[in-house]
């Protein structure tokens, strides 16, 4: 603890980016809880010009440090801060760091919102980043099936696989999708390649399938969406039950 503390000094005093930013890699390469309070003070008390130049190495160690004790609001609410006014690598950083932590610490609806807005970033590795961190979730957060439902209609290959792997990993029940999709039009979101891959991916059991069938039938949704979704499900129904 002297020799990094010691290397603190250093950087502290220093006016050197470069020896600030090799300082935080330090502690991410050998991360240790009580280096949280070095995370502390480069969070609060370096200079807007020096702090864009090393917030990609702070959310790194925050990232690492996070992994292993528990993280408190303070320091997810400068992640979302840094989020809005960084550029897409730093965005994924923050994204990954908010994997690491989720592992020790309960994220709040702060976070998941932020998750939700990643789901739907132009830039793939974000929105991959974001479906990882959900997949340490127990249950699926309804607050952003929205966002999800706009992901399944993505033609990458590498997010459907992603969807697929989350949602056989997380807990997602058939009422909590109806009512996602009953809730603002959201049943509008889905284009019929991605209501395809949410009855494959989801459901397993012709019963489940069932039920979920007759919620649609007895919905108020327009009847062009509806009688396409009642297409697909009754489609579908009929590929499980070659199964049997």
């Amino acid at each position: 603890m002297e020799y990094i503390s010691d290397s603190f000094e250093k950087a502290k005093k220093s006016e050197s980016v470069e020896i600030i930013n090799d300082f935080l890699i330090k502690l991410g390469k050998n991360p240790k809880p009580d280096y949280l309070e070095f995370i502390k003070y480069f969070i609060n008390e370096t200079e807007e010009d020096i702090h864009e130049k090393i917030k990609l190495n702070l959310v790194y160690a925050l990232g690492e440090i996070g992994s292993l004790t528990k993280i408190t609001d303070n320091y997810l609410q400068k992640l979302i801060n840094i989020y809005y006014t960084s550029d897409r690598w730093v965005r994924n950083e923050i994204i990954q760091a908010i994997k690491k932590i989720s592992k020790k610490s309960k994220l709040n609806e702060s976070i998941i919102g932020l998750l939700g807005i990643a789901l739907n970033d132009d830039y793939l590795p974000i929105k991959l980043s974001a479906l990882e961190v959900l997949r340490n979730f127990k249950i699926f957060p309804n607050s952003i099936l929205r966002n999800f439902f706009q992901v399944l209609n993505s033609k990458e290959s590498e997010i459907l696989d992603l969807c697929r792997r989350l949602l056989k990993s997380v807990s997602l029940e058939t009422q909590s999708i109806f009512e996602s999709l009953n809730s603002s039009d959201n049943y509008k979101i889905l284009k019929t390649r991605a209501i395809r891959s949410l009855l494959l991916i989801n459901f397993e059991s012709i019963f489940n399938l069932e039920s979920f069938r007759e919620k649609i039938f007895n919905s108020g949704w327009d009847n062009s969406f509806k009688e396409n979704y009642l297409t697909q499900i009754d489609t579908f129904q009929r590929i499980l039950l070659k199964t049997l």
